[in-house]
């Protein structure tokens, strides 16, 4: 094997990257060589501030494991958070392995040599935990166990509701009363679930948690409030993971849930007996039931065990993650397997960002003392900025209306990107805001926001309101730029995705023949109207082709089940085909980027229902009555939950955010990117202090999410942990942590936007993350009276333009 001495040296060589230049920090840095560097034996807690290099300390310890300790990349597992994050390891992992494998055989010792003709960079297992679960009980499970069907979210939401809901807590067409009184508590606004689809998004996160906290459900059913209705769900619940069971099928709680009990009972032997070193990223928003997962691989396979981390950074409690369990790792791995004692390193040298920004975010996530305890004791110390300062002091635009700032923020973004640049004041004098020298463009910047809706929701029937993010599409688009925000509306909003379901479903039933006669609900059939009605008057507009056949002619003949071409009818058509072939009129659902990720969601749509539903996305023919019903299925699975918003878009399918297009996205799709110029919206909603926006700024009630956690804290063996902070400090915390993501992504300028309002001295609209305390203190000392005197933030100027 390799001397680990020699190994830092050969990285420098080996790959272009890390080698030695003129002006340029050489890397990995002191901090970062300790982690990688630190003995396999020893499970190693890595706590890493943003910017700090985690990603790379990650992979050169995975290639160190390989180059200097001798074990083959099929035996190091690495898991991280997002699909993104995974393909970014892989990326890494294959170009610096290669790079390395190849200079060493070369250059490497002669008895390096016959290890290095084993080693297959390709082979190192990747991916996030859910993907390396089903992997596992795919193909590495005996063989009395058979393989299982993974269920996406509203493939399992129909089964949880038709085979654990109904005739439960939902029967002839009422919500039990006892339920929906326990609802109540975790919704929005107190208010019990009123309908089927309500009621399924109530219930969803119960479900979830009972399999992510590893709820006992005797005592959790048994607790002296909401008996009645313990007991309705704990009984729902074990019928629907019943039917999973008999029908082979998963959701994702019960994806990793089936691992875990696979791995106890050593029916995963050809999985733990391969893995010799796990990598885990983002630790920090790791739930009880993955916490489980990592210490019973780490106790059966006795691997070599790294966690990577940053508490500040966590972010999905919502999910069911438990920050807890990062702070408390190393006391936690001890109880679990004893005479362990793992030791911590921190990152802190940051790599990302200007001084300006470093000092802005490290003075946010300080700025509340009542946050401090909710930290890793002790806390990491305060990031330290490596990069030199370009001059530009963190900026700030406020202005009187959304309709203003829209137009003021398009501007600067055109003068950046497409102009001369925005001169604006600066640390040492008047500094120019513009892209790259080398190039850039809008791909360089972001909006990041709690959300990117682009319109308000309609309440009692109200016209929805046009918020920032499509005010400023608008102006973009005004100036020929394009915006790149696929979850700026529901997916059945989107009028190209109207028309095209409008299409389909006048292809499968014209006339709403049989819509009219099924029972389905409002706020479906009131959907699957408008489409038709999108459809008719997009078809009316005979849009290409019209050659050899137009879009009417099409689907009159398909709603016939006339053949165009003369031949014979199939008995069988998948929907999905039918989908394809009406693309032809839709182009932008082919060529338009988030037109790709619409389109993606709907075929989505179609493929899972596949897998719940009786005809298998099929429309019959010459079949009698199968007919008919193959159609109502069709409807039911595929048409309708797309009517009632109950499938999400998933962007990330999109490897990159394209150049020529300004990415919107809220703080959470942000996480683990970076970006130029980041613009950060922290008050274009809050014109004056309305109680429905506080739990966005400065909440004065829990979270339904804290709530919940509250509620379960007695059957959960972390309850005891979560509860040493109440539930309204916690919501804070998810506020901070939160801003301090979005603070902490720009690499060259940060931009905060909002209304004037939210800055004014006496405003009575506090937000945490204009660094106002939770114990209504405000840190901004200086009075805002005009943007000639901006405030100031524990004296980090914010430059307002």
């Amino acid at each position: 094997m390799l001397p680990i001495t020699d190994f830092i040296p050969a990285i420098r060589f080996a790959i272009p990257r890390f080698r030695p230049q003129p002006g340029r920090l050489p890397a990995p840095d002191a901090q970062q060589e300790a982690c990688i560097l630190h003995p396999p034996a020893t499970p190693l807690q890595i706590v890493a501030g943003p910017g700090s290099g985690k990603t790379t300390v990650l992979v050169l310890r995975a290639l160190r494991l390989v180059i200097v300790d001798g074990l083959l990349p099929e035996h190091v597992l690495l898991t991280t958070f997002t699909k993104k994050a995974a393909a970014e390891i892989r990326t890494r992992l294959i170009e610096w392995g290669l790079q390395l494998v190849g200079y060493l055989r070369q250059h490497g010792p002669s008895q390096l040599q016959p290890h290095l003709a084993q080693v297959d960079v390709n082979r190192f297992v990747t991916g996030t935990l859910d993907s390396l679960c089903e992997d596992a009980l795919r193909t590495l499970r005996v063989a009395t166990d058979p393989a299982p069907a993974l269920l996406e979210g509203f493939a399992a939401d129909a089964l949880m509701h038709r085979r654990g809901l109904t005739n439960t807590v939902y029967n002839t067409g009422t919500i039990d009363p006892a339920v929906a009184g326990y609802l109540a508590n975790f919704t929005f606004d107190g208010t019990a679930p009123g309908n089927v689809g309500e009621l399924i998004r109530s219930v969803r996160p119960i479900f979830d948690r009972f399999a992510h906290d590893i709820i006992d459900l005797p005592t959790f059913q048994t607790l002296p409030t909401h008996t009645g209705a313990r007991a309705l769900l704990v009984r729902g619940y074990g019928a629907y993971v019943q039917h999973l069971r008999d029908t082979n099928r998963l959701d994702f709680a019960l994806l990793e849930q089936a691992f875990l009990e696979r791995l106890r009972t050593g029916r995963l032997a050809r999985f733990t007996d391969v893995v010799r070193a796990i990598l885990v990223d983002e630790y920090q928003d790791t739930n009880l039931l993955q916490e489980s997962i990592y210490f019973e691989l780490f106790r059966r396979s006795n691997a070599s065990l790294s966690v990577v981390g940053d508490d500040d950074q966590s972010l999905y409690r919502f999910r069911g993650a438990t920050v807890e369990l990062f702070r408390d790792f190393r006391t936690r791995l001890a109880t679990v397997v004893p005479n362990v004692a793992a030791q911590r390193l921190d990152l802190i040298a940051n790599y990302r960002s200007t001084p300006e920004i470093v000092s802005f975010f490290n003075s946010f996530i300080v700025n509340d003392p009542d946050f401090s305890p909710a930290r890793v004791q002790p806390p990491k110390p305060a990031i330290q900025a490596h990069l030199p300062s370009n001059g530009a002091r963190v900026l700030g635009m406020f202005r009187s209306d959304v309709p203003t700032l829209a137009t003021h923020l398009a501007a600067f973004l055109h003068d950046v990107f497409r102009g001369n640049g925005r001169v604006v004041s600066g640390a040492m004098g008047p500094v120019t805001v513009a892209k790259a020298p080398q190039g850039g463009d809008f791909g360089d910047a972001v909006l990041l926001a709690h959300s990117v809706n682009e319109f308000t929701s309609g309440f009692m029937g109200s016209t929805p309101r046009a918020r920032l993010p499509h005010q400023l599409r608008r102006e973009l688009a005004s100036r020929n730029v394009g915006v790149f925000n696929p979850r700026g509306q529901a997916l059945r909003d989107i009028p190209v995705i109207q028309q095209l379901l409008g299409a389909m479903l006048e292809c499968l039933d014209p006339g709403s023949a049989l819509q009219s006669t099924m029972r389905l609900r409002g706020e479906a059939q009131q959907y699957l109207g408008s489409f038709r009605v999108a459809y008719t008057q997009y078809a009316g507009t005979n849009p290409p082709p019209v050659q050899p056949h137009d879009l009417s002619a099409f689907v009159m003949a398909w709603g016939r089940r006339q053949s165009q071409s003369g031949k014979p009818w199939p008995r069988e058509w998948p929907i999905l085909e039918l989908c394809f072939t009406l693309l032809a009129w839709f182009p932008s659902l082919r060529d338009d980027p988030e037109g790709q990720v619409h389109l993606e969601a709907v075929t989505r749509a179609i493929s899972q229902s596949a897998t719940f539903s009786p005809y298998r996305a099929l429309v019959l023919h010459g079949s009698g009555q199968h007919d008919r019903i193959s159609v109502e299925n069709a409807l039911r699975d595929i048409f309708a939950p797309i009517a009632e918003s109950s499938i999400d878009v998933d962007e990330e399918i999109m490897p990159s955010i394209p150049r020529d297009r300004f990415a919107m996205m809220t703080i959470h799709q942000a996480k683990g990117l970076e970006f130029p110029l980041v613009i950060v919206d922290v008050g274009s909603d809050f014109k004056t202090n309305h109680a429905k926006t506080r739990f966005r700024r400065f909440p004065d009630q829990p979270s339904n999410v804290t709530h919940l956690e509250d509620d379960l804290s007695q059957p959960c063996s972390v309850g005891t942990l979560r509860l040493q902070r109440t539930a309204l400090q916690r919501t804070f915390d998810d506020l901070i942590r939160l801003y301090y993501v979005a603070y902490s992504r720009p690499q060259s300028a940060l931009l905060l936007v909002g209304l004037d309002t939210c800055l004014q001295y006496s405003t009575s609209i506090r937000h945490t993350a204009t660094f106002w305390r939770a114990d209504g203190t405000w840190a901004w000392r200086t009075p805002y009276s005009g943007r000639r005197h901006p405030p100031q933030a524990n004296n980090i100027p914010l430059e307002l333009i």
